[in-house]
């Protein structure tokens, strides 16, 4: 009997993937997740609805030194949400001074519309290579995911303008923050393994601001 093929690996131009994204795919997410975080950080407190983290949250996140937040941002999903526009809500482009909120400085509202932009066509991304991911990763409605798959390259540019796309996640769920800030600083897989699930069971429940799943507990290592 012949011995089966060993695996040779890849081919030319696939990509291995863990789980649902590629390593490309992770690698961006952690980008925009970081930008995300640093932007926020930056916004004045409770003036910007893109940023608008309770204030118990937003201390946290202040106290946590560069390197955490880094691993933080590595999460397998955003930390921020998509909110589209209505369809045909997207034909115009909001100048700055249609923004319903201060300004914090004309260099910083840039980076903020320069991160809408590269979240929106990030998104649009996943739709097009990996749909499944863009719903589990951005928690994206399915009318929102049908809107934005038929947008050409300027309605997807035009919506990424638009001032209700960026939102928090979890604004009020200090617990996740913690454990996600616990997990990353202790720099351990099998803690960040326990935030990652904690995220997923969160998915849908924005606004949700209770305790983490019953019995969870970040030291414990989980099952494989």
């Amino acid at each position: 009997m012949t011995a089966p093929p060993s695996n040779p690996g890849p081919g030319p131009g696939m990509t291995t993937r863990h789980g649902l994204l590629s390593p490309e795919l992770r690698r961006d997410l952690a980008d925009l997740n970081g930008q995300y975080l640093d932007l926020g950080l930056g916004a004045e407190p409770g003036a910007d609805p893109r940023f608008a983290w309770s204030d118990p949250v937003r201390r946290r996140l202040a106290a946590v030194d560069a390197a955490t937040r880094a691993r933080m941002a590595s999460v397998p999903f955003a930390l921020f949400r998509l909110v589209l526009p209505p369809e045909g809500g997207a034909d115009r482009a909001p100048g700055i001074a249609d923004l319903p909120w201060p300004v914090a400085g004309p260099a910083w509202q840039s980076r903020c519309l320069s991160f809408a932009h590269q979240a929106a066509f990030f998104a649009r991304r996943l739709l097009d290579g990996a749909p499944l991911a863009a719903s589990l990763v951005l928690d994206l409605a399915t009318e929102a995911r049908t809107l934005l798959a038929g947008y050409c390259p300027s309605e997807v540019a035009a919506a990424a303008a638009h001032p209700g796309l960026i939102r928090p996640r979890w604004p009020n769920h200090l617990r996740f923050w913690e454990w996600l800030e616990s997990a990353a600083r202790r720099d351990s897989a099998a803690a960040l393994q326990w935030a990652n699930c904690m995220g997923v069971c969160l998915l849908g429940a924005d606004t949700d601001s209770g305790p983490p799943p019953q019995g969870a507990d970040p030291r414990r290592r989980p099952r494989r």
